[in-house]
């Protein structure tokens, strides 16, 4: 029996429907939607982030995000759908349906920030308690915000408070800091998780209590000390949801960053490791090699034992260099144009009259860097591609414009060659991506190759 699995596009779109046919049936009979339209919110966010394997406190993080979002959106968007729509029951069910089908791919992007290894899906397993404990939590805490907020004591809108918060710039400041710093610190080892967790929200608390009185005595603008219960602790509800949707974003924001810090760490691990092995073939090469001790059989033939000891010693010298480099993931400019002069020298006693390399390199540029004989790898894959004689000679040109090292070749294809797999390119590229975050440009024309590298 072939296993029928739904996608999360698809999914998504499931659930935005059953929030618009609930919303819809809801406002037909009356029926008020709070309970079952933040159940299957909260459904949505965990089998999206179950399905990519999410910690318990990104799903918890991302539930406060969703629930609460959808609260302020459900209760005031609609307004504003209203105005286009006329219709009460359509315009609930429109609002819905699309901060549902927003919500769902917003959750699905960011998980997808980073996907598990296999190892790790192998490894990994769902901490049912944990993740229940939070999810009620979150359930009760947003059931006991619509009580609060509907009842006689605010009567008002909650905007006053927000715009209460909002005018205090000293108080944004300080929930935008405190909380970055809280979510930077880590919090000490226990056992019991639960105990973290409250310890949390005591701190979430304590700090929003803070932040409520400098709201409240418009500190530091005012020193008035009038105070009265009622209107405090309003301010401290707003607040109070303000600093945790704040505390929960800083939290996912961190998340992101942490996560594509070490995906690009074991991709550039990844890509280095393939990078170096490629390098120690090439250096064992049995074509350079099977050409090098053909063109030095022919000096000690024709009796050239200068040219032949000077060759031996070139070749000798970009073996070393290439040993030399092979831990090291850039090099000064300097000293790749100064291999890359030895590696063409040895090329000249092979392709003697038909072959030439022009450069073009300003002296500030020397100091700059570039990912080790990734020169070389160009100038013998122009040698491999192209004819090299002297009735078709080949020149390769190497310079620097606009911080940019350019290496261009003139174009005639050989006839017999076979077709490049681009390994070498693809292995340079890589390394500028994961090293600097940039890229190579490869822009062949109908009568010349160019590469271009950036100076790093």
């Amino acid at each position: 029996m072939k296993h029928f699995s739904l996608s999360t596009p698809m999914l998504i779109h499931l659930f935005a429907a059953a929030h618009a046919l609930i919303a819809t049936v809801s406002r037909w009979v009356n029926y008020v939607d709070d309970v079952p339209l933040t159940i299957l919110t909260i459904s949505l966010i965990v089998i999206i982030a179950l399905r990519y394997r999410l910690h318990a406190e990104m799903i918890a993080a991302l539930t406060l995000v969703g629930t609460f979002a959808g609260y302020l959106l459900g209760s005031y968007g609609a307004q504003i759908i209203g105005l286009l729509i006329s219709n009460p029951i359509a315009a609930s069910a429109l609002t819905t349906l699309l901060y549902t089908e927003l919500l769902g791919w917003s959750i699905y992007l960011f998980a997808r920030t980073r996907v598990p290894s296999p190892e790790e899906r192998s490894q990994w397993s769902v901490p049912m308690k944990q993740l229940i404990l939070l999810i009620t939590a979150i359930l009760l805490f947003r059931f006991s915000y619509t009580l609060i907020f509907e009842s006689h004591y605010f009567k008002t809108s909650i905007f006053d408070e927000f715009e209460r918060l909002l005018s205090n710039q000293f108080a944004l400041l300080v929930l935008l800091c405190g909380n970055v710093i809280f979510v930077s610190l880590r919090p000490p080892q226990t056992r019991f998780r639960e105990l973290r967790y409250i310890g949390t929200g005591l701190i979430v608390g304590l700090f929003s209590l803070l932040l409520t009185a400098i709201v409240y005595f418009k500190i530091p603008h005012s020193s008035e000390l009038d105070f009265a219960l009622i209107p405090f602790l309003r301010l401290f509800a707003v607040v109070l949801l303000s600093d945790i949707i704040v505390f929960a974003l800083c939290k996912l924001v961190a998340y992101v960053i942490a996560s594509r810090t070490e995906l690009r760490t074991e991709r550039g691990k990844k890509h280095l490791a393939q990078f170096q092995y490629n390098k120690l073939k090439m250096q064992i090469n049995p074509h350079f090699l099977f050409n090098s001790l053909n063109i030095l059989d022919f000096l000690v033939q024709e009796q050239e034992t200068e040219r032949a000891s000077a060759f031996i010693r070139k070749l000798s010298e970009c073996y070393r260099y290439m040993l030399k480099t092979e831990d090291e993931q850039l090099v000064s400019l300097t000293e790749e144009l100064d291999f890359a002069r030895k590696y063409a020298e040895l090329l000249q006693e092979r392709f003697a009259d038909g072959f030439t390399i022009e450069y073009a390199i300003p002296r500030e540029a020397l100091s700059r860097h570039v990912i080790p004989c990734c020169l070389q790898l160009l100038i013998e894959n122009a040698t491999k591609h192209n004819v090299v004689s002297p009735e078709r000679p080949l020149t390769i040109t190497i310079e620097v414009i606009n911080e940019t090292l350019i290496v261009r070749n003139n174009l005639q294809p050989r006839l017999s060659t076979h077709a490049s797999t681009g390994m070498g390119l693809k292995n340079i590229r890589r390394q500028y991506e994961d090293l600097a975050g940039r890229t190579i440009q490869i822009e062949p024309t109908k009568t010349e190759y160019i590469v271009k590298l950036p100076l790093l």
